[in-house]
Formats: structure tokens, C-alpha cells, sequence
């Protein structure tokens, strides 16, 4: 049997819940994966991450992975808001704090005091101020109110991909996708550190070292090499944060202006740009800056948009049974558009991210119904009694609300919209955001798991020592345009649900 050929690249992709690793080969052709899901685990009454299980199934994964494939780079990329506090043997001083955890309202009272109010931090560090430890510097200011004996321990802070590069080489390194994501540590001004890193007082546990993403980190150690059975002369690349590692091959393709609108529970979109302003109406709301691959400023906006559709249509699967959901009927949409009286309203409660101030409600005729009476079996508004009635009404909120977002991250007219994600396969979603934006094409692209191959790709530029640019020729985003469809009247039902987000009664 002759010598494996070491060209595929091994991405580790860590979801909140659910970890991957993909195998890709030399062409970027995702030939092998495997999967496991990871809850959190509670301590002392704190949710945290099982960065310890997680680590095992990693090494275990790779050592089958590796009889198997000729693997010569690992690629990471992860969720953001997590980082993990080693002392100077590499043990961990502090339980990993889910960013999901919510400390309670004292906590972030104090930390308000400590740092300032959510607005001027918005606009120093280009992040909102998100529910729980949503944002990096808030984490590391509860560990180290939390657990101040091991934060007393802590010799470096290493953002969740640069951990397991850690764990993989022994090399410590950051790099900016992750460190400038909702962190609250960078200045987006200064393109560094903020000042909250030096409130923090640990300026001198993060690392020194600020690389690009394809940059190698290290080599694998030879216990790790040992252990998975893969050349200690294997790479391991600096890591990405995830929603910089989706972006990534649309930066690569596109030559124009674009938004790339990804959509799952957390819908998101991105909008590259130059510059980082917020105008007064985006202050509080869940805008902020990403820093791309190539250092460059993304403005993003998200909303919990598929948990929101997931949760009603759960509503009316209650009520009709499980059905098909219904195709796009123009009719159907035109009567509401025209009679304007029937709304779903999001909230702080869910797909709020653009309106926090609003209440998550359905409007009927005028008549309000609550979030929370109808998630518990109440008073119900009639028209969920016509299922796709309904969804249509359903459909109309996402499509605002996805509007709202890419007005909000400053999307031109004329700009290209690229729809990925789940729903790519929602007709109607897609009809009524072409026909928001008749300047503009809506394309859905089809790029299956798109994280990991961002991921792969940073693999391969660090194999072949190349940079994302030179990877144009090596693949194709395949992509379907949406047939742009007028419907009258939908600037008047967008100007009407607007007004129901700013008012709790009667819109007019």
C-alpha cells in the first residue's frame, strides 16, 4: 500500500449543541463527517460547557478519521461568546460559562456601573447589549466576580477556537473574526483592544499574538499525535468565528456590494462595508460589527427569526395537525395586504432582536392577543383558525422584520441579496422579500454546510500556503434567483405593522 497523500483538510465545528467534524478532500469535495451533541452541564447552580467531554470526542473522532484520510490541516470554527481560562500548565482555572446563563439583573446592574451604559458601549465596541453573557466581556466579568480564585489562577484567556488549537499544539494565538464579535473587548475605532480590556485587567492574559484566520497556529503536539495517530507535522490553523467562516466564500466571489442574509433560528444578516457608525434609531437594538477574514468591518443585524416561525407553526400544527405548509398564493397575500388587519407582532419575548421595545403579540381587527396566552392555550385570534391564512400572516412578520435588519445594516437598493439556510426553502418568505426590494435580486444559494467550508477553505490556503483570494477558481456558489413578483399595497402594511411595534394598542 503506497504513502497517504496528505491534502484533506479535518474541520472541527462547534455548535452550541451539536459538534461536527467534516472531512474535505484537495477539491473541497466534503467526503466523510461525523457528529454528537453536547449539553451543557450545571454547577453550582451555573450552566457551563463541557469543554472536557467535547475535547475526548475531538481526539477520539480524529483518530478514526485519521485511518481513514490523509488529513494535513485542521481547520476550527466555532459559536461565539465563550472563551476558556488556562493557568501556565494549560489547565483549565474556571468552569466555561454558557453564554446563554442569565446571572440575573443585579449582576448587570453592576457591570453597567463598572463599564458604562449598553448605548456608549454599543457604539466604543460595536456590540449590543445581549440578553444573558451574550457578549465575551460580560462572561469574563461574571468569572471573574464568580470564580475569583481561579481568575486569580489564570495565566491566558483563549477564545473557544484558539482552546482546542491550544489543546492540539500547545501554541496560543487569537485572531479577530472571534475576539471582535459581540465582545465588547475590541474598538472598532482603534482596530485593538478596547478600554473595557483593561478595566478588565486582562490585557496580559490574552495573547499577544493577533493572526489571520489561515495563518498556522502550530503543529500538533506529539501527545496529540500519539493519541489521534495523525503526523505531528499536521496543521492547525488559527481558527474562525462562525458567521465569519459563512461569509468567507461569498467575500472570495462576489465583486460587488452584497448582503448575505443566513437564516436559522438566529436569522442574520451581513453586510460588508468600510466603516463602523451607528445612526441614533440602531442604538439598543441587535446591530453590530463582525471583523471578516481580511479585517474588514461587517455590519450584522439578527432576530431570532426561525425559532419565532418554529413556535407558530408549532401553534397551528396544534390546532390543524400536521400539514405541508402552503405554497405562496398571490391572492391570498394581496387580501391582507389590502384589508391590513391581521399582524403577528414580534417581541423582546422572540424575534426581537429588531424591536426589544415591542410586544411580542397577534393582531387581529384591532384585538391583541399575547405571546404568552396563546403559547398557553388561551384566547386564540380567529384567523389561526385557516391554516394557511395563517402562515401567510406568519410569513409577512419575517419578511418585515428581515427587512427592518438589512435597513438597519444600511443594504442600498440595487445591492444583491443572498438568502441561505432554511429559508432558502420557504417560497413565499423569499416572494415577499423580492417584492421589498424590487431593485435588488434575491438569490438563494445552495452551499451546504456553509461554516465548515469557510472552515475548509482557511484549511486549504494554510496547506498550500495561499491566501481565501486565491481559492476564487477552486469552487462555485451554486445559486437559484427569486422571481421578483409586485404586490400592491405592501409598503402600507409594513408602515401599519411598524406602528404596532412601537405601540402596545391600537395602530390605526
Amino acid at each position: 500500500m503506497g504513502k497517504m497523500e496528505r491534502d484533506c483538510i479535518a474541520v472541527f465545528d462547534l455548535g452550541k449543541t451539536n459538534q461536527k467534524i467534516l472531512i474535505y478532500d484537495n477539491r473541497l469535495n466534503l467526503i466523510d463527517s461525523s457528529y454528537e451533541a453536547f449539553d451543557d452541564y450545571e454547577e453550582d447552580g451555573v450552566q457551563c460547557e463541557d469543554v472536557a467531554q467535547i475535547a475526548k470526542w475531538l481526539k477520539s473522532t480524529l483518530k478514526g478519521m485519521a485511518r481513514r484520510h490523509g488529513i494535513g490541516a485542521i481547520s476550527i470554527t466555532s459559536h461565539g461568546a465563550a472563551c476558556v481560562f488556562t493557568d501556565e500548565r494549560g489547565e483549565t482555572t474556571v468552569p466555561v460559562v454558557s453564554y446563554t446563563f442569565e446571572p440575573g439583573e443585579q449582576f448587570h446592574q453592576q457591570f453597567t456601573r463598572e463599564f458604562g451604559n449598553a448605548k456608549s458601549l454599543q457604539r466604543e465596541t460595536a456590540t449590543p447589549d445581549y440578553p444573558g453573557l451574550g457578549c465575551l466581556g460580560k462572561g469574563i466579568y461574571f468569572a471573574k466576580q464568580k470564580y475569583a480564585g481561579g481568575f486569580g489562577r489564570t495565566q491566558s484567556i483563549l477564545n473557544l477556537p484558539q482552546y482546542y488549537g491550544f489543546l492540539l499544539t500547545g501554541q496560543k494565538g487569537s485572531e479577530p473574526t472571534y475576539s471582535g464579535c459581540t465582545s465588547f473587548l475590541w474598538d472598532f475605532n482603534a482596530m485593538g483592544w478596547s478600554s473595557m480590556v483593561d478595566k478588565l485587567g486582562i490585557r496580559d492574559k490574552l495573547p499577544s499574538r493577533i493572526s489571520r484566520p489561515w495563518d498556522v497556529l502550530g503543529t500538533l503536539s506529539a501527545e496529540i499525535s500519539e493519541e489521534t495517530g495523525l503526523p505531528e507535522s499536521t496543521l492547525v490553523t488559527l481558527g474562525i468565528h462562525d458567521s465569519n467562516a459563512a461569509l468567507l466564500p461569498y467575500l472570495i466571489q462576489m465583486e460587488e456590494p452584497f448582503v448575505l442574509n443566513s437564516t436559522g433560528t438566529f436569522c442574520v444578516a451581513m453586510h460588508p462595508t468600510d466603516r463602523v457608525y451607528f445612526n441614533d434609531d440602531e442604538l439598543g437594538k441587535f446591530v453590530f460589527y463582525n471583523i471578516d477574514a481580511f479585517n474588514h468591518p461587517v455590519k450584522t443585524a439578527l432576530f431570532l427569526g426561525g425559532m419565532e416561525h418554529d413556535i407558530y407553526t408549532g401553534v397551528l400544527s396544534g390546532i390543524h395537525g400536521q400539514q405541508a405548509l402552503p405554497a405562496f398564493n398571490s391572492d391570498l397575500y394581496e387580501s391582507i395586504l389590502t384589508e391590513r388587519k391581521l399582524f403577528i407582532i414580534p417581541g423582546g419575548v422572540i424575534g426581537g432582536g429588531m424591536f426589544p421595545n415591542s410586544e411580542a403579540r397577534v393582531v387581529e381587527k384591532g384585538e391583541s392577543y399575547s405571546f404568552d396566552e396563546i403559547m398557553g392555550g388561551g384566547r386564540r385570534p380567529e384567523f389561526f383558525n385557516d391554516f394557511e391564512r395563517s402562515y401567510a400572516v406568519l410569513n409577512l412578520s419575517l419578511a418585515i422584520e428581515t427587512q427592518v435588519a438589512l435597513k438597519r445594516i444600511n443594504h442600498e437598493s440595487g445591492e444583491a441579496i443572498f438568502t441561505e439556510g432554511g429559508f432558502r426553502n420557504n417560497d413565499s418568505y423569499n416572494i415577499l422579500l423580492s417584492a421589498m426590494n424590487p431593485e435588488s435580486k434575491i438569490f438563494l444559494s445552495n452551499l451546504d454546510e456553509a461554516t465548515a467550508f469557510g472552515a475548509a477553505l482557511l484549511g486549504k490556503c494554510a496547506l498550500e500556503r495561499k491566501t481565501p483570494n486565491d481559492m476564487k477558481d477552486h469552487f462555485k456558489i451554486e445559486t437559484q434567483e427569486v422571481a421578483y413578483q409586485k404586490l400592491s399595497r405592501i409598503e402600507d402594511y409594513i408602515e401599519t405593522f411598524l406602528r404596532y411595534t412601537e405601540n402596545s394598542t391600537a395602530a390605526g
